[in-house]
């Protein structure tokens, strides 16, 4: 099946503030999410007494994360950018 034709009046470029929000918005994600595992690892460590085994556990779970949802946006925001 054809796409319909593109209106070229409907595309517009990426302002560069967008750009520098989102690459600002995945740093502080990826920074929330090793600090969330910090502090779940500690309260989860004081609370079964086994310092520092939760805290490295919940930090590369963390880590994981925050990787795998940088990338899950960061391909999201390509794809668009491509679509321009």
């Amino acid at each position: 099946m054809a796409s319909p034709p593109e209106d070229e009046s409907r595309k517009t470029t990426k302002s560069p503030w967008l750009v520098a929000g989102a690459i600002g918005a995945l740093g502080f994600e990826f920074v929330g999410f090793v600090l969330g595992g910090a502090f779940i690892g500690t309260r989860l460590d004081e609370h079964f007494n086994t310092a520092p085994v939760l805290l490295l556990v919940t930090m590369a779970l963390a880590m994981l994360g925050a990787g795998w949802h940088v990338w899950k946006i960061s391909q999201r925001f390509l794809k668009t950018q491509g679509e321009d």
